[in-house]
């Protein structure tokens, strides 16, 4: 079974969980991208019970490449976190060049609900503060992109904080599983039997 925690289908953020024989589960995320902060109407949904079934709220965050946008993004992803609290879901979040911001959040909203870092590419040393407030990490293009960085994260995460993902890379999550377990010297078994076991962590948490 692969867990696929972060990717996209027709422009929707959404978990995928595709067994052996290639049949998927695609569960639902929403949640206002940094991105989107200027051009979204960013009201949350009067009625939560509409958010009820999805399955994550994300993906959310901070980016600092919008710069001009970024207190705005603070003001939006502060609403998500209290989103992600009262419905009982885990969070998805976005980061770019905002680490130090994304633990001061998470410190300062006191939250409660599971976060995943989606998409991480950044040092060994960042990944231990982030793991210090209970984040887990998904690693998904920096597998390709820079295979040292790459191996030092995989040789220093605690397996039960790991996930992996596609995101919009096109790449099959069976690929990506395989790249990791490559990189890590163990069988693409143990690692979906290690990440699977920490999605239904997160999935307790509904």
């Amino acid at each position: 079974m692969f867990v696929d925690i972060h990717t996209h289908l027709d422009n929707q953020s959404v978990i995928k969980i595709v067994d052996e024989f290639s049949e998927e589960k695609i569960l639902k995320t929403w949640g206002i991208h940094p991105w989107e902060v200027d051009v979204i109407a960013n009201e949350v949904p009067r009625d939560l019970r509409s958010l009820g079934m999805t399955e994550a709220i994300g993906e959310v965050g901070l980016d600092k490449v919008h710069k001009e946008t970024f207190e705005k993004q603070i003001d939006v992803f502060g609403e998500m976190i209290r989103l992600s609290e009262t419905l009982k879901k885990p969070v998805i979040v976005h980061c770019v060049r905002a680490y130090s911001e994304i633990i001061e959040m998470r410190k300062k909203t006191q939250a409660t609900m599971p976060w995943v870092i989606h998409g991480f590419n950044s040092s060994v040393e960042t990944m231990r503060q982030l793991l210090r407030y209970d984040i887990y990490i998904s690693l998904g293009e920096i597998l390709y992109r820079n295979e040292n960085q790459a191996v030092e994260i995989l040789k220093n995460i605690p397996l039960d904080r790991l996930f992996l993902e596609t995101d919009v890379s096109g790449r099959d999550i069976s690929d990506v599983y395989a790249k990791a377990a490559s990189l890590m010297g163990c069988e693409i078994g143990f690692l979906c039997k290690q990440i699977f076991e920490n999605y239904g962590r997160l999935e307790a948490t509904h």
